[in-house]
C-alpha cells in the first residue's frame, strides 16, 4: 500500500510560473533530465542557474500530501480500498514485506539530486551570502526525505554524498534510529543557521525559512520523544524535543510580520496563503498554470447537490471529539453534552468542519440553504456514508462548474502545530502554565468560551489529563489535515488507551449514522402542477421549515436516525485491529535484493535489525 503518498504535481509552493517557465527553457544548460549523470558543474558557480536546481528541488520534494491523506487509515473517515483495510485490520502479515513501499529508489533518486546540490555548493566560489540561502533550502530538503522514510521503518540507509548510480557503491547499511534522527537534525540545525529568517523578495515568500526549518524539527523531534520512538519515556527525549519547539517558535517571533493565529478557523485555508500569518511550510496551486497545477478537493467534499461527490465523511467518532462551547471534552463532568442534539453549543472548529443532517451550508451552485443526510431529490438520492458531509478547508464562493480544479493552498505545517507540539512537550516535562498557554491561545482562536480564561481547562489539570486534551485539540484542529495518522502511530495509540477520556482504536468500530424518510414522506409528488414535481414529499417538509431538528417529537414524524458500522468486511462487522508489527515496516523487496547490507526490519519476514537498538 501507499502511505502519505498523494501524488499531485504542484508550483514549487509560491515560486511564479515565471520561474519554472526560465527554469524549462534553461534545463539543457543545468540538468539532462534524461541522464542524471550528465550535469553541468559550471551552474554552482552561475548564481541564476544555482537558483534554478534549487528551484527545482521545490518541485521534486514538497510535499506531496493533501487535504485527507492517511485519514482512511484512523478515525477520521472509512473507506473500504483495500489500500486502506489491509493495514488497519491487520490482514498484512509478516511476510508481507512490500504492504509500504515508501522507501523506494526513487527516493534515493531524489536525495542524490538533493546531494548534487549540497557538494555542489560546497565547492562554489560564489559568495557565502549567495550559497548560504541556497545550501539551507538544500539540506532541508534532504532532511526532509529522510524523515519521509524514518517515520515509518525507523533506522534508515542514510545517504549524504553524491552516489553514481552506475559506478559507485549504493550499498549502505540502515543505521539506528537515534542515529537516523541525529543525521537529520544535523542538516535542519545547518539550514537554520543558513537560511534566512525572512526571504525579502515577494517572488521569494513561501521558500523555506529559518523558522520553518525549526518548526519542521520541532515536529520530528516531538516524534522522536513519543511512546513509538520512545517506550522507555526518556526525559531527555521530551527535553530536546520542548527545546527544538522553543526555538521555533523564538524564530517565528522575530519575523518582519511575526507567525500567529490566522483570526478565523473557518478561512484558514480558503484566504491568500500570502497573507495568512499562521502559514510556515505551504504550497499554492493555480488555476493560470493548467490543470497540473490544481486539485479536487472541492469536488470530493462538497454535497451531490453543490456538483460533488460528498467523499471523506467524518465518522461519529471525529465528530464526538470535538469538545463543547464551553470548552469541556463531551465526557466530561459538566459539558452539558446531549447525545440526543449532539450539534447543539459545541466548539465552533464543530460547524466549520463537518454538516450534519439538517445544517445550513451556503455555496455557490446550490439553491439550497439545508444539507440533509437521508435519501432526498435535493441530494441526487445519495447520501453520504456515514450520515455527515466534510466541510474541512471547502470553498463555498468556487463556482460549481469549477470544483474539478481548484486552487484552495495546502499548508503542511501551520503556527498551531507549533504550539501544540510545544505544549505536548511542555505537558510531559511538567511545565503545566506553559502548556496552558499555548493550548488556550488555540482555544481562544477557536472561539470557545472564555470562562474566566480558562477555556475550559481548570488551572489544576493534572498531566495525565491535560496529555489528553492537547491529543484531542490535535484531533480537532487538525482534522483532515494528514496529522490524526502520524499522531495515533506516534502515542501507540491504536493499541494502548492514553487515559479516560482516550481511548486506544483497536478492539472498535468506525461508525455513524444512517437516515431515511418515513412512509409516505418518501414517495415521489406525481402532481405535475405541483412546484415539488417529480420531488419527495419531504422536501416540500423541508423547503416549508416544517421539520425543527431541535425537536426530536417533531423531527421524528419525518425521518428516523439509526446507528450504522462502517467497518464491514465481506458482509461482517470488523474491528479495527492495526499490529504492533507496523511499528516500523517491512523494507521493501526492491530495495533488499539490490543491497545486501540493508537489513530487514525485526518482526518481518527473515527481519534482523531493531530500529530503537542504540
Amino acid at each position: 500500500m501507499k502511505i502519505i503518498t498523494q501524488y499531485i504535481k504542484s508550483l514549487p509552493f509560491v515560486l511564479g510560473i515565471a520561474i519554472l517557465l526560465l527554469g524549462a527553457v534553461s534545463c539543457e544548460s543545468v540538468l539532462d533530465k534524461h541522464d542524471l549523470n550528465v550535469l553541468n558543474e559550471g551552474i554552482w558557480e552561475d548564481e541564476a542557474q544555482a537558483g534554478l536546481y534549487i528551484n527545482n528541488l521545490y518541485d521534486e520534494n514538497m510535499p506531496n500530501d493533501y487535504f485527507g491523506t492517511n485519514s482512511q487509515l484512523s478515525d477520521e473517515t472509512y473507506s473500504a480500498d483495500e489500500t486502506y483495510t489491509s493495514l488497519i485490520y491487520g490482514f498484512t502479515t509478516a511476510s508481507d514485506i512490500n504492504a509500504v513501499t515508501v522507501m523506494h529508489k526513487d527516493k534515493y533518486a531524489l536525495i542524490r539530486r538533493i546531494n548534487i546540490a549540497i557538494e555542489g555548493l560546497e565547492a562554489s566560489t560564489l559568495s557565502d551570502d549567495v550559497k548560504a540561502p541556497l545550501m539551507g533550502q538544500a539540506l532541508f530538503f534532504r532532511a526532509w526525505r529522510h524523515w519521509e522514510m524514518a517515520r515509518l521503518y525507523g533506522g534508515i540507509p542514510i545517504v549524504k554524498t553524491v552516489q553514481d548510480p552506475y559506478n559507485d557503491d549504493l550499498n549502505v547499511p540502515r543505521s539506528s534510529a537515534a542515529e537516523t534522527i541525529n543525521e537529520i537534525v544535523a542538516d535542519l540545525d545547518e539550514a537554520i543557521a543558513l537560511l534566512p529568517v525572512d526571504w525579502t523578495l515577494t517572488d521569494d515568500l513561501g521558500r523555506i525559512t529559518s523558522g520553518a526549518a525549526a518548526a519542521f524539527k520541532g515536529r520530528i523531534l516531538l516524534t522522536y520523544a513519543s511512546p513509538l520512538f520512545n517506550p522507555s519515556n526518556d526525559q531527555a527525549k521530551w527535553q530536546r524535543a520542548y527545546d527544538a519547539n522553543n526555538e521555533a517558535l523564538n524564530i517565528l517571533a522575530d519575523m518582519n510580520i511575526p507567525r500567529d493565529l490566522h483570526p478565523d478557523f473557518g478561512t484558514i485555508f480558503t484566504g491568500n496563503v500570502l497573507n495568512n500569518v499562521e502559514a510556515i511550510i505551504y504550497k499554492r496551486f493555480s488555476l493560470g498554470a493548467g490543470t497540473s497545477y490544481t486539485h479536487g478537493w472541492e469536488n470530493s467534499v462538497r454535497p451531490p447537490s453543490g456538483g460533488g461527490n460528498g467523499g471523506f465523511t467524518p465518522t461519529w467518532q471525529l465528530i464526538s471529539a470535538f469538545p463543547m462551547a464551553n470548552g469541556k471534552l463531551t465526557n466530561q463532568a459538566g459539558s452539558g453534552y446531549d447525545e440526543t442534539y449532539y450539534w447543539q453549543n459545541r466548539d465552533p472548529r464543530f460547524y466549520a468542519t463537518l454538516a450534519y443532517n439538517g445544517s445550513e451550508w451556503d455555496m455557490t451552485g446550490r439553491d439550497q440553504t439545508n444539507i440533509w443526510a437521508f435519501r432526498n431529490s435535493l441530494e441526487l438520492n445519495r447520501t453520504p456514508s456515514s450520515g455527515f458531509y466534510n466541510k474541512k478547508a471547502s470553498d463555498a464562493t468556487i463556482a460549481r462548474e469549477d470544483i474539478s480544479q481548484t486552487s484552495t493552498s495546502w499548508i503542511e505545517l501551520r503556527y498551531a502545530e507549533v504550539l501544540l507540539n510545544f505544549a505536548e512537550c511542555a505537558n510531559e516535562i511538567g511545565s503545566t502554565a506553559e502548556a496552558l498557554e499555548k493550548v488556550r491561545m488555540i482555544r481562544a482562536r477557536a472561539g470557545i468560551e472564555s470562562n474566566g480564561d480558562t477555556y475550559g481547562i481548570d488551572n489544576g489539570v493534572s498531566q495525565d489529563v491535560l496529555r489528553q486534551i492537547i491529543m484531542v485539540e490535535r484531533q480537532v484542529e487538525f482534522a483532515f489535515e494528514n496529522k490524526r495518522y502520524w499522531d495515533i502511530r506516534r502515542r501507540t495509540l491504536f493499541r494502548e488507551d492514553m487515559g479516560e477520556y482516550v481511548k486506544k482504536l483497536n478492539g472498535t468500530y468506525r461508525t455513524g449514522f444512517s437516515y431515511r424518510a418515513l412512509s409516505g414522506w418518501s414517495s415521489v409528488i406525481n402532481d405535475e402542477s405541483s412546484p415539488f414535481y417529480g420531488a419527495l414529499r419531504i422536501d416540500s417538509a423541508l423547503y416549508n421549515g416544517h421539520l425543527d431538528l431541535n425537536d426530536k417529537t417533531i423531527s421524528d414524524q419525518y425521518f428516523l436516525q439509526s446507528n450504522k458500522t462502517l467497518d464491514i468486511y465481506l458482509g461482517v462487522n470488523q474491528e479495527i485491529n492495526y499490529l504492533e508489527l507496523y511499528d516500523f515496516f517491512a523494507i521493501p523487496s526492491s530495495i533488499i535484493e539490490k543491497s545486501p547490507a540493508v537489513e530487514q526490519t525485526i518482526g518481518w519476514l527473515n527481519g534482523t535489525f531493531d530500529p530503537l537498538a542504540e
